[in-house]
């Protein structure tokens, strides 16, 4: 019975590194060939390596992975080790695929084509790689590690980064390629979260154990910087346990699904509709 959780264990992973390998290259493939050759500009640090690399003649595959590997081993402890392993694959995969399409030509020289399929399909492609636990851009680990610190949220520091991107853009190529970059970055927004299925959403998860509680809460704290809840419960069957609630966003959810696999516990996840209290909900957006 165990070699068989292993196995189908196994399985899982390896699907899921499938799908950020498919999602990473179709990301690539609408940088290269439909904002890239139009010099439009997607946000984060892929935005940051698209500037850097028309700039300076280097190779966008060499540059995108360079600036955003620094971030994930930087958050390699906040996120824990399979997200980073992921979001490195993911990253790798992305500069493989852009170093092969470099040398296909462009689908279209049209602004607005390229904007509407460019947004379109790297919405797509990221959402596939966020769904499946990998990351393409390391903008939202700093923000999510800097959230708790500067009262300030994750969607908030990345939309300020953004905003003074694109305000370079502006200065540098033109305020029509300024503005053909934000709306790229709302399509991939609107689309990378329908694909992902409510990234930004808070969850509330409920977890009953016969296990250590204090293990579970110290590794939810650890990996996540979340606090749990915790009240004594009695089972029909079971009879005494205790019960967790913690509050995440979906984002976090594979990690948290991570954390609970090495104990025996009985989870059920909830969305959340609104948080009241500043102090709680500053560290979800």
């Amino acid at each position: 019975m165990l070699k068989e959780s292993k196995i189908s264990a196994f399985r899982k992973e390896v699907f899921c590194f499938i799908m950020i390998a498919i999602g990473a290259t179709i990301a690539a493939f609408s940088v290269e060939d439909f904002l890239g050759p139009n010099n439009i500009f997607d946000g984060g640090i892929v935005g940051v390596s698209m500037i850097t690399a028309n700039m300076t003649g280097f190779k966008l595959s060499i540059v995108t992975w360079l600036f955003n590997v620094p971030f994930l081993l930087f958050g390699w402890k906040k996120k824990g080790h399979m997200f980073v392993i992921r979001s490195v694959f993911a990253m790798t995969v992305f500069a493989i695929a852009v170093a092969f399409f470099e040398k296909t030509p462009a689908i279209t020289e049209d602004y607005l084509l390229a904007v509407t399929f460019g947004g379109l399909i790297l919405g797509v492609g990221v959402g596939i790689v966020l769904r499946y636990g990998g990351c393409l851009d390391g903008t939202e680990i700093i923000a999510s590690i800097l959230s708790p610190k500067i009262h300030l949220s994750i969607g908030r520091q990345v939309l300020c980064f953004n905003i003074v991107l694109y305000l370079i853009v502006g200065f540098i190529y033109g305020w029509d390629r300024g503005l053909y970059s934000i709306l790229t970055y709302v399509l991939v927004s609107i689309v990378m979260t329908k694909v992902e299925e409510g990234f930004d959403a808070q969850r509330g998860c409920l977890i009953f154990t016969h296990d250590d509680v204090s293990a579970i809460k110290d590794k939810i704290y650890q990996e996540l910087g979340r606090t749990c809840t915790e009240w004594n419960t009695e089972g029909y069957i079971g009879g005494q346990n205790k019960a967790l609630y913690v509050v995440i966003s979906h984002y976090e959810l594979r990690q948290l699904r991570d954390i609970l696999s090495d104990f025996n516990c009985f989870v059920t996840v909830s969305g959340i509709d609104e948080i009241i209290g500043r102090n709680v909900k500053i560290t979800l957006n």
